[in-house]
């Protein structure tokens, strides 16, 4: 689930701004710290001091290559500081943790209040997604309010929860679709890999649950003597969001959540839902294919494409196409039915090409490319995640599902879905072998306080049914953004709407608004 930036990280060759961004943070109207008095934080204690010297991975997410110069500008006045908070909010006595925030101070003449933001993951590292908003289309929110990133515990500089011998497992060539044993095998060895993180330091992964974070998010209240806060997150971060408000009521203050996540948490639900999404985004790519017919030539209409494309499936799964520039075969093809909206033009070239019996040519063949590593902390996204879905512990269980979505969506169900509960090898969860969560998560209730959810009419990640589930649990608006994408309103073309929303204009979360960018 990602984050701010949509359709993943993008790729910048040879930006090297870390020395640049280090200088112009290490500036300015920080406090000083509460070290250099000697004595140690308390617990909601948030204590300012020099910015970090930012990675080349953070300045290339958070727009440094499209935004050099504003980039800079803002990192300039950015102020850094760490939040000390119990590893356990209910026995707070007990071992503490320091979060890592970033403050970019308000350019508005009134007093301002906090907005705090989460680009979700769960896992992706938020401190310095300020700069990232203030340098984009909302830039705008600096004129009211202070922009707060957050590395949420165990990721970013919070304290990073790792497990090397499940981040480094190879799953292994894809195939079509995966057999019961090899499937299995994987299983066992992620969970004997997550198993061996678990016990290494059980403490700190049951520390890490979305209802933690969400005190956190409070605690950060607090700290900031702010007698609400404000909140955008995206996709993960609308679960952390949900729970804020549903826990601190009182003190929610406008919440914008885009790409919404469910609230049911059982993780088979899940997975079908994103399966079902993806299967009907193929439907309306075959109708896209039919009305171009002139163009691609493989059917005039939606039901001529769907099985002159499935035909074609099936012959390159049993006779794959061996060139000079690759094999194409079963996975090949299905990465191409599963195209989005923004892709199809190269997706339905490259189809065309293999109907005829030749590659697909040049860059543009709408397969997916591999894109520059995400700012993410996969185990705690993993931890984060788990604590937040049911069902998911049981091998035995996720294979039937994985069987019972085969059958039920025939072109893209045996394929991984779009979804990090599930495992590198269809029918398997990336929560194998950990321990199911202590407590519950909570269940999202309402507030008081204004709130928008945003929905994108084709994306398949987050799909929209789940932001109109979440409208029936929460209360609020609900507005649809004409696109594709995951995530990336504030960046986009319905920027305005973020702002109006934060500025509390009339119209700017009018209940079944629309967007289109």
């Amino acid at each position: 689930m990602g984050g701010a930036r949509s359709r993943g990280v993008r790729t910048v060759a040879g930006v090297m701004l870390a020395g640049l961004l280090a200088a112009a943070c290490a500036d300015g109207d920080v406090r000083p710290q509460a070290a250099a008095t000697g004595t140690p934080p308390r617990t909601g204690e948030l204590t300012w001091g020099t910015c970090p010297e930012p990675s080349e991975a953070e300045a290339q997410v958070w727009g440094a290559a499209e935004h050099r110069p504003a980039y800079a500008r803002h990192a300039a006045r950015l102020r850094c500081g760490t939040l000390t908070v119990p590893a356990d909010w209910t026995a707070p006595q007990g071992r503490r943790l320091e979060l890592a925030v970033a403050l970019l101070p308000s350019t508005g003449d009134g007093p301002a209040e906090p907005l705090a933001l989460n680009p979700g993951g769960p896992g992706v590292s938020g401190r310095l997604m300020p700069i990232g908003i203030a340098s984009g289309g909302a830039r705008a929110l600096l004129d009211r309010y202070d922009l707060v990133g957050l590395d949420v515990r165990g990721t970013g500089r919070s304290g990073p929860a790792t497990c090397p011998a499940a981040e480094s497992l190879d799953a292994g060539p894809q195939s079509a679709a995966p057999t019961h044993r090899t499937a299995r095998a994987y299983w066992n060895r992620l969970a004997r890999a997550h198993t061996t993180c678990a016990e290494a330091d059980p403490a700190q992964l049951a520390s890490l649950t979305t209802t933690n974070a969400a005190h956190d998010l409070d605690a950060l209240r607090r700290a900031l003597r702010a007698p609400r806060l404000h909140y955008y997150g995206v996709s993960w971060g609308t679960s952390l969001g949900a729970t804020y408000r549903t826990l601190f009521p009182t003190h929610s203050g406008r919440m914008l959540l885009e790409s919404v996540v469910s609230p049911d948490p059982d993780l088979r639900g899940l997975l079908d839902g994103v399966t079902r999404a993806r299967e009907q985004r193929f439907e309306h790519f075959t109708a896209w294919l039919a009305a171009r017919s002139d163009r691609y030539g493989l059917g005039t209409t939606a039901d001529e494409v769907r099985t002159r494309l499935l035909s074609l499936r099936e012959r390159l799964t049993t006779r794959p196409l061996r060139t000079s520039d690759g094999t194409y075969g079963r996975v090949e093809t299905d990465q191409y039915l599963d195209a989005e909206p923004a892709d199809r033009a190269g997706a339905g070239a490259a189809l065309s090409s293999l109907a005829r019996g030749r590659a697909p040519a040049g860059d543009g063949d709408g397969k997916p490319r591999t894109a520059a590593p995400p700012l993410v902390a996969p185990f705690a996204g993993i931890a984060l995640l788990c604590s937040q879905v049911t069902h998911a512990a049981s091998f035995t269980e996720q294979w039937s599902a994985y069987g019972e979505r085969r059958a039920a969506y025939p072109v893209l169900g045996a394929t991984r879905p779009m979804f990090p509960g599930s495992g590198e090898v269809p029918g398997t969860s990336t929560c194998a072998g950990l321990p199911a969560p202590e407590r519950p998560p909570v269940d999202p209730g309402r507030a008081d306080g204004p709130l928008l959810l945003v929905a994108h009419r084709d994306e398949v990640i987050t799909p929209l049914p789940w932001a109109r589930a979440m409208r029936a649990r929460t209360g609020g608006s609900l507005l649809v953004v004409g696109d594709g994408e995951h995530g990336g309103m504030a960046g986009g073309g319905c920027a305005e709407r973020v702002v109006g929303f934060f500025a509390g204009e009339e119209g700017a979360a009018v209940e079944g608004g629309v967007c289109e960018p």
